[in-house]
């Protein structure tokens, strides 16, 4: 079944689920770091930047009054919808919103918000260095556990500036869940497969992927000299309502979670084949029928970078 593979619908799927795992504690103590840069506007890099739907949180959530906002990513397919989406969505919301060189420019009495986007790799934007130091904040969202954490996260935090601030979300954290259990044997071997495919993962030749990588952050954070501030738990939950089924497109993010495993895994006889897509083919009519339960275990980081960052 190869019906769900919309990436870019896939990510304003998942804005309602993400907005719900965002741990709160660690998204206020961001807010409390942050207060203090009130004499000009906050500089914000994110990195992986999807369709820019962190940038639209930012906004909602009031993280500051001024921002300076760039997202960068390598698909060029996301930021083509980003651009696009974005425009609609503050027409939608009656956002006065100006359309700059760069991007857009969002204004709501003492509120702006500078958007920018970029489509670029950004392990490559960190390499050219005429970046280093130029951050107040480094954002990375559902994505430091697709990249190599020994090498990415050092040359990543090389962005900041002394003093500034890395907010990193939704790392994850190798728990994967979907009830009710088909056969449990089964699928423990299933999801043990999954979390394998994640280690193995390679990209260019290299190691690109972390099945535990929220765990993992800790010690990465601390071994490149970053002072860690909150750490708190992120997961993804969704679950149907009472006679209202999935909310918004919620449903949507299932099918293609479970066409995820299944591609990923299909290529792995010790779990693929006809058991494999008939696995895939219940768990799609149990979201159709508003049966699924999905968890998957994540952390959030808010960490601080004191001394300038060697690579």
């Amino acid at each position: 079944m190869d019906v769900y593979d919309d990436f870019q619908r896939y990510l304003r799927a998942k804005v309602t689920i993400d907005d719900r795992a965002l741990n709160k504690d660690v998204w206020k103590a961001l807010v409390r770091e942050v207060t203090r840069e009130h004499h000009r506007p906050l500089r914000v890099l994110e990195v992986g930047a999807g369709i820019g739907t962190m940038a639209q949180r930012l906004w909602r959530w009031r993280l500051h009054p001024s921002m300076l906002y760039t997202g960068v990513d390598s698909n060029s397919a996301n930021i083509a919808y980003a651009r696009q989406w974005l425009r609609a969505w503050t027409h939608e919301m009656q956002i006065a919103t100006l359309t700059t060189a760069q991007g857009l420019m969002l204004q709501d009495g003492k509120r702006q918000l500078a958007i920018s986007l970029v489509d670029k790799d950004a392990l490559a934007l960190a390499q050219h260095g005429d970046q280093s130091g130029a951050w107040d904040v480094l954002i990375a969202h559902a994505f430091l556990d697709l990249v190599d954490l020994s090498s990415a996260l050092p040359l990543l935090l090389t962005l900041l500036r002394r003093g500034g601030w890395a907010y990193f979300t939704l790392n994850f954290d190798g728990v994967t869940v979907f009830e009710p259990v088909l056969d449990t044997s089964y699928e423990e071997e299933l999801m043990n497969a999954y979390h394998a495919s994640m280690d193995q993962r390679l990209v260019a030749g290299k190691p690109s992927g972390d099945s535990r990588s929220g765990r993992h952050l800790y010690g990465h954070l601390r071994a490149a000299g970053a002072e860690i501030l909150a750490v708190g738990a992120s997961d993804w939950v969704v679950i149907p309502q009472p006679r209202r089924g999935y909310l918004a497109d919620e449903a949507y993010f299932l099918h293609f979670i479970i066409q995820t495993v299944h591609r990923e895994l299909q290529a792995h006889p010790e779990v693929g084949g006809a058991r494999l897509d008939a696995w895939a083919a219940k768990r799609h009519r149990q979201v159709e029928s508003g049966e699924l339960f999905y968890l998957a275990h994540q952390l959030d980081y808010l960490a601080v970078v004191e001394r300038k960052v060697s690579t």
